[in-house]
């Protein structure tokens, strides 16, 4: 038992021990709500120098120390830095602390330090400069001099050993052969004499390069040492597989040659850099050099009047309607279930099917007379413009409707039985034999074409270019969605096209379009607005491992090519006839279905001809004029090349389930990237008299005759032919830097001259990922 007065003595201390603990003096520390910096390292030093502490501290919203919780350090931009640790633990103050190593590369770096807990961070900002010179490095190790007097200047990179480059440096330059070359201050190189070879070393700090320089002797070729002649026949086509080719001069006459500078990307809307620069050539040749013209190129009649100069279509317009259409392919998933849960499938040969019951705005049933409301806007599912039409004509294959608005002294109704009778005898059959059946989901087994003043309304006032038509994806979409897929609500629900109609007084934005006019294009629209409706709707309801539309280049490229079809199915020609002007002109009703069908593809082949660098035949950003004939111009020319009949061809494009240049290919049966980089060279070579190789020859057309002699320029009332072959080609001259730049998939095209018994060294330079195919073609 233990004594009263021991059990006295543990009271009292448990007394004083319980007094002391509940001391309120001490603060109260909250959770960490802040972090700030309260030692930056060094702001500024060499790269890989260690600067100094970066220290935090971690606070609690009233300014305390909070102790043990966890910070990490990080870096960005600039070089970056390094950290000695990445992570620490705040001490009984708050404070963590870290050692900082500036990186390898230049520039101003932003040091973090994160809190557990805490949003914000602390930032610091340092600055890491360039360490002491470690190499010294001249861009160009060998310079060469043509004439005494020439100059010019040495540049050089002088870095640290992490290769930041280091600026302030004082450069010494030693000639070995002073008499041959002197060299200023600043690098300038200045020939003395003829004929000789030395050296100029380079030194700052300690560190040199040399630079090798040779002065040609007077007479002698500046292919010297840097390429051998080139022993190219008239007419032959070389490739250039280094980065310079030298060219010869025949004894007595000189010679010519023609310099193609081709971009092998498949990507046709960016534009790549390259330049040329050309040593011991003569004048430019002046043959076979485009016109300079600043006047519109215009068709003539077939007795070589002028005709009145009209608007052009505007392609532009189907560049905005097809890229917003482009969204909907989200909804080939609602129209296949659709189809699968509201139609029951009927395979056939073309690929069609039959609805069990109707859900368009058109049914199987209707008839001339009858009062149809319909949704003319160019928006895809949104915005809807309602307009009333009247059925006019009830074909075979074809439902023709007239907005009850159109402007009055338009077609008539004999002129709506017309269309509804060339559409099938002639549009449908036509389209469906080269490029499939369409899509058949209203059920009523034709096509709608609709004549409507909404067209009109797309042109403004004072437009150079006017639309002639459209087709709209979104009609062959359901209105209504699934549980999981959303509808496109402002469909018509079915197979149809928009049409340009009359408007002699210009009610419609003061544009006048006579009734003859819109007449002899009607046809030509229909072809190409067919083939676009055809391609869609395979893509969505019969090739259905399709995930995309087809891209737009080729999409357009195959609708006029129905438009070509169309015009040897009239004018009683073929593919690959090599037709000429007097072909076209063989008489006057020839020449105007050539007008009505094929002029067109003309025109937009004319604006890629002129200018061909800065456009392209894969260009599916860009849908310009240029584009588009260059587009049906290769599918022409890959087509020919690659079969001897059309039969079958074309409908392997539009069964593709891929798309752009994988949907040619299985067009072609084969690659056609080659047959892209041959197309360039016969828009040059094709019936230039040089030569007959079928790789470079266009076989359905002769375009160098019928832009020189259809085409030509009108002054005055007077119209005069081109009398040449509009290609685009800008002549080398002697020393001069020529820079151009090219879209992928096409080219530009320079003359040479060479003087005669002497050589000329032509040099290709330009951005390192280029992918430039330089070739040669002697033409004289």
């Amino acid at each position: 038992m233990r004594p009263l007065s021991s059990l006295l003595a543990a009271s009292s201390l448990l007394v004083i021990v319980a007094a002391c603990g509940s001391d309120a003096s001490g603060p109260t520390i909250g959770p960490p709500a802040k972090v700030t910096v309260v030692a930056a390292p060094t702001s500024s030093a060499a790269v890989k120098t260690a600067i100094g502490t970066f220290s935090v501290k971690v606070t609690d919203a009233n300014g305390n120390g909070v102790a043990g919780n966890v910070v990490s350090f990080s870096a960005s931009g600039g070089g970056g830095a390094d950290f000695a640790p990445a992570s620490a633990t705040a001490d009984a103050s708050g404070i963590a602390s870290t050692t900082v190593t500036l990186g390898t590369k230049t520039g101003t770096t932003q040091l973090t330090a994160a809190a557990a807990g805490v949003s914000a961070p602390a930032v610091a900002t340092v600055t890491a400069t360039p360490g002491p010179a470690f190499s010294l490095v001249t861009t160009s190790k060998a310079m060469r001099f043509f004439s005494v007097g020439d100059t010019a200047r040495i540049t050089y990179t002088l870095e640290d050993e992490f290769a930041n480059a280091v600026s302030g440096a004082t450069l010494a330059f030693t000639v070995g052969d002073p008499t041959l070359v002197s060299v200023d201050p600043q690098g300038l190189v200045r020939a003395l004499r003829a004929g000789g070879s030395s050296t100029i070393t380079v030194s700052s700090g300690g560190r040199s390069d040399t630079v090798h320089v040779n002065v040609l002797a007077e007479g002698e070729s500046p292919c010297t040492g840097i390429a051998a002649a080139s022993a190219a026949a008239v007419g032959s086509v070389v490739a250039v597989s280094a980065a310079n080719v030298c060219l010869t001069g025949a004894v007595g006459a000189g010679s010519e040659y023609t310099v193609i500078a081709y971009n092998s990307s498949s990507e046709g809307s960016t534009i790549l850099p390259t330049s040329l620069t050309a040593l011991g050539v003569g004048t430019p040749p002046s043959t076979l050099k485009a016109p300079s013209t600043s006047s519109p190129l215009m068709s003539r009649s077939a007795t070589g009047l002028a005709v009145t100069p009209t608007k052009v279509l505007d392609d532009r317009f189907h560049l905005r309607l097809l890229a917003n259409a482009k969204s909907l392919r989200r909804l080939f998933g609602v129209a296949r279930s659709a189809r699968r849960t509201r139609l029951s499938t009927r395979s056939t040969s073309g690929g069609r099917f039959s609805p069990s019951a109707s859900f368009s705005a058109i049914p199987s049933t209707v008839s001339v007379g009858d009062a149809v409301q319909l949704n003319v806007s160019s928006e895809p599912c949104s915005t809807p413009d309602k307009r009333g039409f009247r059925v006019k004509a009830v074909g075979a294959k074809s439902i023709v409707l007239a907005d009850t608005l159109n402007p009055t002294n338009g077609f008539s109704d004999v002129d709506y039985v017309k269309f509804a009778a060339r559409f099938d005898t002639l549009v449908y059959p036509l389209d469906v034999d080269n490029f499939g059946a369409p899509s058949d989901i209203d059920g009523n087994g034709r096509v709608a074409v609709l004549f409507t003043r909404y067209v009109n309304e797309l042109t403004p006032a004072n437009s150079p270019s006017f639309v002639g038509g459209f087709f709209h994806p979104r009609d062959l979409f359901p209105r209504v969605g699934t549980s999981d897929l959303q509808g496109c609500e402002t469909s018509n629900e079915g197979e149809m096209f928009y049409m340009l109609v009359p408007d002699p007084t210009g009610v419609i934005n003061g544009n006048r379009h006579t009734l003859g006019f819109v007449d002899t294009l009607t046809v030509s629209v229909l072809a190409h607005e067919f083939q676009h409706l055809i391609n869609a709707g395979r893509r969505i309801y019969v090739n259905t491992t399709a995930e995309d539309f087809e891209d737009t280049w080729l999409d357009e490229g195959l609708a006029h090519t129905a438009e070509e079809l169309l015009y040897y199915h009239e004018s009683g020609m073929q593919p690959r006839q090599h037709l000429t002007d007097a072909l076209i002109r063989s008489n006057a009703a020839k020449y105007a279905i050539w007008k009505s069908d094929a002029s067109s593809n003309f025109a937009r082949l004319l604006e890629y001809v002129e200018n061909p660098g800065i456009a392209s035949p894969i260009d599916d950003v860009n849908d310009e004029l240029s584009t588009r004939g260059a587009s049906w111009s290769f599918l022409r020319y890959a087509v020919d090349r690659a079969f001897t009949s059309d039969a079958g061809v074309w409908m392997r494009f539009t069964n593709s389930t891929t798309t752009g240049l994988n949907t040619v290919a299985l067009g072609l049966l084969t690659d056609p990237r080659p047959y892209l980089a041959d197309y360039v060279l016969a828009n040059y070579l094709s019936d230039l008299g040089v030569t007959s190789d079928p790789r470079f020859m266009h076989k359905s057309w002769n375009y160098r005759d019928i832009f020189s002699n259809t085409f030509g320029n009108r002054v005055n009332g007077v119209f005069t032919p081109l009398g040449v072959y509009p290609l685009k080609l800008t002549g080398l001259a002697d020393g001069v830097v020529t820079s151009t730049g090219v879209k992928g998939g096409s080219a530009s095209y320079f003359r040479v001259a060479v003087p005669a018994g002497r050589e000329a060294l032509v040099t290709f330079s330009g951005a390192s990922n280029a992918s430039f195919v330089f070739s040669v073609v002697r033409t004289k």
